[in-house]
């Protein structure tokens, strides 16, 4: 909401140097490094000096004598150092700081959709949040927006995850059985198996029946042991796909189809090739084995062609970022089949857990990992979901445990809500005010003041970046500047009591509204 300090400065540069629109560079409205600098400062010297062959200091002297607003303007070095106005700051209180950008599409968010041959373990945490928060971003600035979790319900893990629990069925029925290495060892595979026991006559059922048994029953547990772990930490998919009903449909058999109609697809030993090499790709890729059998890439291609048949023109992926490989290979595939540029992978980097100094290690198929449900169940949603994203989503994240479940200050969570919480006890203290046009603003204000008005400028950036750490460090900025408001500056008794309290109450709301897109309480007591 810098419109009008940007519109001041294009029209006071255009008719001090006559540049005309297309000379005018994009602008770069900044925060000053110290607010007694003023509010913003804007570097418009330092981008004109080469265009004009003038330096720095003199354009920015020059524009900043120029220019009319509702602020003051200095010239500091290259830059013009804009102050507002208070009354300005007194009609952006009133208006309210919650705005967001608009942009037309459906979007489907795809995230999570871990194997379901075991737990989800905290590995997987950091993607959930992740695309958790993106899809709750989106949602509010596109047309439709909806998340989805890909349920890997085919494929050689599968297969090893059914063999396991039908090897722990065998052995609690008394069978002398050794678990291959390579199995699934965890202790939730023989809770599965006693599960099937319970509900079938086991020895009454043919092979067949057996294996379509494991294959529906013990996936299907998978599913919703995952559906409940989600839930717990505050993700709700909206659609559940499965891997089996994308080929019962017979999707891949469409993409071939299409791949061959346009002259992409070719046989070479016994196997189906794809000519991903003319959309970038590094190599051509196979689509089906030589034995018949799809490759996961050609069902993968598939599932996303059936996304984009379902209406959805705004596809994004939030994967691990081990999948890297596999991005321009399905961007090649997409292309090919018409639709470039709708998919957009979210590559998440891993998290190191430490407990205490001490590496938490995390191997699924010998059983020896966290779960995010006990992760959880020992530092709560709130902190986990926050924790998750203090960094950009390509650093890796060092995930403390301990300091995860402190109440102090350098626990992020806790300080975010316990500056919400300061904010509605002064609240809830005090009627709501009314407040007239004579109120100057400390810097303590102002810091405040301009914070929330960055609102949409940082879901702009959320947005563009496909991050939640831009929302997580926005939340965090604004609770570092209102500890430092509620430290130096009384609102109930002091002479500014009225605007001081709207300030409060501005403040609360866009919280509230961070709250709600990081997914996290709103607690009005700690």
């Amino acid at each position: 909401m810098t419109d009008v300090i940007r519109t001041a400065i294009t029209e006071s540069t255009q008719k001090v140097f006559g540049l005309s629109t297309e000379d005018m560079p994009a602008l770069d409205i900044q925060f000053t490094p110290d607010i007694t600098m003023g509010d913003y400062a804007v570097p418009i010297g330092f981008v004109l000096a080469k265009k004009l062959r003038t330096a720095p200091e003199k354009i920015a002297q020059t524009i900043a004598e120029n220019l009319q607003g509702p602020f003051r303007a200095e010239a500091v070095k290259g830059y013009v150092n804009v102050t507002m106005d208070d009354d300005w700051w007194l009609d952006r209180l009133s208006q309210g700081f919650i705005s967001y950008p608009q942009y037309s599409g459906k979007v489907l968010v795809e995230y999570v959709s871990a194997n379901p041959t075991g737990p989800i373990h905290i590995g997987h945490g950091r993607g959930a949040v992740v695309g958790s928060v993106l899809a709750n971003l989106l949602d509010r600035v596109y047309d439709f927006a909806d998340s989805e979790f890909y349920v890997n319900d085919a494929g050689e893990q599968i297969r090893k995850f059914c063999k396991s629990v039908e090897i722990r069925i065998r052995e609690l029925k008394g069978e002398d059985v050794e678990l291959p290495e390579d199995a699934y060892h965890g202790d939730y595979v023989v809770d599965i198996a006693k599960s099937i026991l319970d509900r079938y006559n086991w020895d009454a059922l043919s092979e067949d029946e057996q294996w379509n048994v494991l294959w529906n029953d013990a996936v299907d547990m998978m599913r919703k042991w995952h559906k409940e772990t989600l839930e717990k930490l505050g993700v709700t998919m909206k659609v559940w796909t499965s891997e089996r009903l994308i080929r019962q449909e017979g999707w891949p058999e469409r993409v071939i189809q299409l791949l061959q109609d346009k002259g992409y697809a070719y046989e070479q030993d016994g196997a189906l090739w794809f000519k991903s090499t003319i959309f970038g790709d590094d190599k051509d890729r196979v689509l089906v084995k030589s034995n018949g059998e799809y490759t996961y890439y050609l069902v993968d291609i598939a599932y996303h062609m059936e996304k984009i048949h379902r209406g959805y023109n705004v596809l994004i992926n939030v994967w691990g970022a081990d999948h890297i490989g596999h991005v321009p290979r399905m961007n090649a595939a997409l292309t090919a089949l018409g639709f470039p540029d709708c998919l957009t992978v979210v590559l998440v980097q891993t998290v190191r857990f430490w407990r205490q100094g001490v590496a938490v290690a995390m191997s699924k198929r010998k059983g020896e990992f966290l779960t995010l449900d006990e992760l959880i169940d020992e530092i709560g949603k709130d902190a986990a979901r926050i924790m998750f994203i203090t960094r950009s989503v390509d650093a890796t994240i060092d995930f403390d445990i301990e300091v995860a479940k402190q109440k102090a200050m350098d626990n992020p969570v806790y300080y975010i809500q316990y500056a919400y919480v300061r904010a509605k006890n002064i609240l809830t203290r005090t009627e709501e005010r009314q407040f007239g046009s004579s109120v100057g603003f400390d810097p303590h204000e102002r810091t405040l003041l301009r914070l929330l008005n960055a609102f949409q400028e940082r879901m702009v950036l959320a947005v563009r970046k496909l991050d939640p750490f831009v929302i997580e460090s926005y939340a965090w900025e604004l609770s570092d500047a209102f500890h430092k408001f509620y430290q130096f500056d009384r609102v109930i008794g002091s002479e500014y009591e009225n605007a001081r309290w709207k300030l409060v109450e501005r403040f609360t709301e866009v919280m509230e509204e961070l709250f709600t897109l990081l997914g996290i309480e709103k607690l009005e007591r700690m």
